[in-house]
């Protein structure tokens, strides 16, 4: 597990076999061009139902080799007003394409997120095809596909870092919202108090949420092995502390275990409602809720800190 030591050897070796496993990857032209269709028919809906100035593609579609079946279709508008993006926003998620989509209002993001919507982005012209989907990856060739093989492992360890902190950076806003729902709540009438705990526990639903978002990643990118079956959530915490041939444990054995609990209660979060969730100890996970996360970001930075190419290694 994390207390044990790697020694330089052993990191070397490990960042050798992930620099293979990388290089051998490919893309899955079938699944990549479905995602992109679908992308299309949410940008051609926009330009000509709601007149929007523009949309763009941003997140896991704009790299090509990373986009699984798992991955979400992250879509960004402009031009659009508050009510005709609500309307929007409904019909987006009624589109049965088999992904799911994430749908931004680019005018109303803030932020390092607005910033790496920009630089990400990939827009998608009115009147355009989506067999067009390959020239649009031009302006990413060189990071998506390196030139020098000796690149390919620093632009994937790169981009899997920046992907992690976008993660984290997301998981901060979620946790202001619990910092305020946890003042609220002192000063409420009783009746509201129900309300503001079932708010916190689905807040704090969608921390262990993001949290997993970067495990798969890491499962997908790293460990090119991600659980299945009815345990696969529970698997892939433990995959995550476990020490593997392409790298330490990305986290300790008391984040395991913490993570452990706040899993749990994610899982009874999702299929019970009301009184019970006081049972649950909202409160008490919520209130402990900023250690974990600082416990969970300094197990990250470690991890990749670990991943990175050094002149020693060569």
């Amino acid at each position: 597990m994390s207390t044990q030591k790697i020694s330089p050897d052993e990191l070397a070796a490990c960042r050798k076999r992930l620099e293979q496993v990388w290089k051998n990857r490919v893309m899955d032209d079938g699944l990549l061009h479905r995602a992109w269709d679908t992308a299309y028919q949410v940008a051609t809906l926009l330009y000509e139902q709601f007149g929007a100035t523009q949309v763009v593609v941003f997140g896991s579609l704009t790299e090509p080799i990373g986009f699984t079946n798992r991955s979400d279709i992250d879509i960004a508008v402009s031009g659009l007003s508050t009510d005709d993006y609500d309307k929007a926003w409904r019909m987006v998620m009624d589109f049965k394409s088999g992904f799911k989509i994430d749908f931004i209002n680019f005018d109303t993001s803030k932020g390092l997120f607005r910033e790496r919507i920009k630089y990400q982005a990939i827009p998608i012209e009115k009147g355009s095809h989506s067999g067009l989907w390959r020239t649009l990856y031009e302006h990413l060739h060189r990071q998506v596909f390196p030139t020098e093989e000796g690149d390919i492992y620093e632009m994937n360890r790169k981009r899997l870092t920046q992907r992690i902190n976008d993660e984290l950076d997301k998981i901060e806003g979620t946790l202001e919202r619990i910092h305020r729902g946890l003042e609220k709540i002192e000063e409420v009438p009783i009746d509201v108090t129900e309300f503001i705990e079932n708010t916190i526990a689905t807040d704090l639903a969608d921390i262990y949420h993001g949290i997993e978002r970067i495990f798969e990643r890491i499962a997908r990118e790293v460990d090119t092995l991600m659980p299945t079956g009815s345990r696969w959530h529970k698997n892939l915490l433990a995959q995550m502390a476990e020490k593997r041939p392409e790298r330490r444990p990305v986290i300790s054995e008391n984040t395991h275990r913490e993570l452990g609990e706040l899993l749990k209660f994610r899982h009874k979060v999702t299929n019970i409602y009301g009184k019970e969730l006081r049972y649950e100890k909202t409160i008490p996970h919520a209130k402990s809720i900023e250690t974990l996360l600082a416990n969970v970001s300094q197990d990250l930075n470690t991890f990749t800190d670990s991943l990175e190419k050094r002149e020693e290694d060569a």
